[in-house]
């Protein structure tokens, strides 16, 4: 567009001027850039719409769920169980509701199942260092019953060599069988580690603290280790921990490197403290087994074996339980043991299986889908409607009922007319509460036969909970016809960038004419004043 205010001619001539263009322009606009405009507020006013409808059907989605034989917790609609609970001694959870055996279950807790805890004699400073036990070969030798692990005295690396005086063999005896593993000079570490895992029985590794470490492969058989070395490494039972140079907090630090086992020092008076030691898990596997060598603060001591490990002892349903952990599961149903019974006293849990929610879980489907019906068909047959597909909808809308009016069950003989579900002339759906009730009390298999099925014969909600939740995947009707909006937005959007560039440059140019017309007129005018004049004084004389 011209800078500047065009005239054409002197001011009283000013018929084609820049208002004129301006106006010209304006109507052109409505006419071209205009309409684009109102499509793209449509285009908003359908991408608003479109997520309604989205919403409306994924509500039906989560009300179809409970009964899809797929369902993500593997408990339908129709495997509920409700509980009743008596006494304190246990406490009852589900593993697998839709495995749960119904009935009583009584639990009878004759003792808990303990961690081993030992504490050291006191003592007043932990950043002192441990007294005694600074010799080379000092330590601390810890082991559980549960869990045998082999160490070396020595610490070691991995690049370390084995035996460089020479060499010889290291027999691991496992169930009864040798397993001989051969070292020469140049044998190190990592070498002889690597012959011991290739084993599938055994397993070996050099621990954080330095020291080559052996177990069996499930880290419960017992071994036995000999070894025909020039010079001894020092193979025997328990993870050793070194006290030379330590104080009670660098053992404590040590020691809690290790999952198996707690080590932390806790003040029990003014200027008091000890060492305590607990094994991370409880039962008689994870007793504690505990050697000092070259130094002593009491933790061999009887006395200070403050807790002792001992097993869960449980009888459920009568049958007798010692095990290492509080928790048992029995038949789907998980029971943690809380405290002691007495002897007249137990805890039970009555299980039995629930369906007074499906009526409400069914009127939920009756809803959601009345409700996506409603928003579909204001859209479908309204002329103001700014739906640009209406074949998707409707297609949609034809999946959703032929999978929700078809017949199901092994003879394909059941559908919703048979228990309650009725249509009306609007296409709505009602639910007959007292006839559907009627069903759960006598016909509960058939029920749920219609909703769930079986893998070989699946039901209405499997069926339809696959329907709906395909409707905005990959390929999905939905996911088309987002799509699809979208492009058109970006055509509508091209179409206005291009109209209003077309309007601009055409007017832009116009207004260059209409300057170079204002010039030429201005200078007919100046002309034709001089002629004028001279007209005037010619008469005048």
């Amino acid at each position: 567009m011209a800078d500047g205010i065009l005239g054409l001619g002197s001011a009283g001539s000013a018929s084609l001027n820049q208002e004129l263009i301006d106006k010209l322009k304006e109507a052109e606009r409505k006419s071209t850039v205009e309409p684009i405009e109102n499509d793209l507020e449509d285009w908003t006013k359908e991408q608003e719409k479109f997520q309604e409808i989205m919403t409306k059907s994924n509500e039906l989605l989560d009300a179809i769920k409970p009964f899809d034989l797929f369902i993500s917790s593997g408990v339908s609609a129709f495997d509920q169980k409700s509980a009743s609970v008596a006494g304190s001694s246990a406490l009852f959870d589900a593993v697998d509701v839709s495995n749960i055996d119904e009935g009583t279950t009584t639990v009878k807790i004759n003792q808990l199942a303990q961690k081993d805890v030992y504490q050291s004699n006191s003592f007043i400073d932990s950043a002192a260092q441990i007294t005694g036990g600074n010799d080379a070969g000092d330590m601390l030798i810890l082991n559980q019953t549960g869990r045998p692990v082999y160490q070396s005295d020595t610490t070691v690396a991995g690049t370390d060599l084995v035996d460089a005086s020479g060499g010889g063999s290291i027999t691991i005896n496992i169930d009864g069988v040798d397993k001989t593993f051969n070292v020469s000079a140049t044998t190190t570490y990592q070498d002889l580690i690597n012959d011991i895992n290739a084993d599938g029985e055994l397993n070996a590794k050099i621990t954080l603290s330095g020291r080559l470490s052996i177990t069996s492969a499930d880290e419960k058989t017992p071994l036995t280790i000999t070894e025909s070395l020039t010079t001894s490494i020092g193979l025997s039972l328990g993870e050793k921990y070194s006290t030379v140079g330590k104080t009670f907090d660098d053992l404590a630090a040590d020691i809690s490197k290790n999952s198996n086992y707690s080590a932390s020092i806790e003040s029990v008076g003014t200027d008091t403290n000890r060492l305590v030691i607990k094994s991370t898990d409880t039962g008689l596997d994870n007793k504690i087994n505990i050697t000092q060598q070259g130094f002593d603060i009491g933790l061999e001591d009887t006395a200070n074996n403050t807790v002792k490990a001992q097993n869960l002892q449980a009888s459920v349903d009568g049958i007798n339980y010692d095990v290492s952990s509080n928790v048992l599961v029995v038949g789907g149903l998980k029971i943690t043991a809380l405290e002691v019974d007495t002897a007249d006293s137990s805890s039970s849990i009555s299980i039995q299986s629930d369906t007074s929610t499906l009526p409400d879980l069914v009127q939920d489907i009756v809803n959601k889908y009345n409700e996506l019906v409603s928003l579909v068909d204001n859209e479908l047959y309204s002329a103001e409607s700014p739906v640009s597909d209406k074949s998707s909808l409707r297609s949609m809308m034809e999946g959703i009922k032929s999978t929700l009016f078809d017949s199901y069950g092994e003879n394909k003989d059941l559908n919703i007319f048979n228990f309650g579900i009725n249509i009306d002339k609007s296409g709505f759906l009602t639910l007959d509460t007292e006839t559907f009730n009627e069903a759960v009390e006598n016909n509960l298999e058939d029920l749920r036969s219609l909703f769930v099925g079986t893998a070989e014969s699946r039901g209405l909600g499997t069926q339809l909970k696959e329907y709906v939740d395909a409707l905005d995947s990959f390929d999905g009707i939905l996911s088309k016809y987002q799509e699809n909006i979208l492009k058109r937005k970006d055509t509508l959007e091209e179409e206005k960038t291009k109209a209003q560039e077309s309007l601009d440059s055409k007017y832009s140019l116009l207004a260059q004419q209409f300057a170079s017309y204002t010039a030429i007129i201005t200078q007919f005018e100046a002309q034709f004043s001089g002629l004028k004049l001279m007209i005037q004084q010619s008469t005048a004389s």
